[in-house]
């Protein structure tokens, strides 16, 4: 994954309290640009399909906790798209294309709930062990 994403990748070794700490902290704006770019996606785009206002993104030096979560776990369901289909192109593709285990729905259009993050997450595991759903 990109060097610039290094923040969100910093995230992924912490666990608990700590994690928390951080994306309450907030993020710089920048970092979810990046993450957009990353996805090959607008930040527009991310941010409508993250449940978020793509006006208050674009006017923001520093993301809210909410934010920052929302745009977090879209990097986790990304890193792990790129484990499981084995390259970036996929993933970024995989992200975006309608899944008939999500219900005809893309993957990122889940991830504004933690629910939904969970079953992008399990349909990703049911593919790397060879299940078909």
């Amino acid at each position: 994954m990109s060097i610039a994403l290094a923040v969100f990748d910093s995230f992924t070794r912490l666990s608990g309290h700590t994690l928390v700490d951080k994306l309450n902290a907030g993020v710089s704006a920048s970092v979810f640009n990046r993450l957009a770019k990353a996805i090959n996606l607008s930040s527009e785009t991310l941010a409508r399909s993250l449940g978020l206002s793509a006006r208050t993104i674009r006017n923001r030096h520093l993301l809210s906790a909410n934010e920052t979560e929302r745009a977090f776990r879209a990097y986790r369901v990304l890193l792990r798209a790129c484990q499981v289909l084995e390259s970036e192109e996929s993933a970024r593709a995989w992200m975006v294309t309608p899944q008939q285990a999500l219900g005809e729905r893309t993957p990122l259009s889940l991830l504004v709930r933690d629910v939904g993050t969970e079953e992008v997450l399990n349909v990703l595991s049911a593919i790397e062990d060879g299940g078909y759903l």
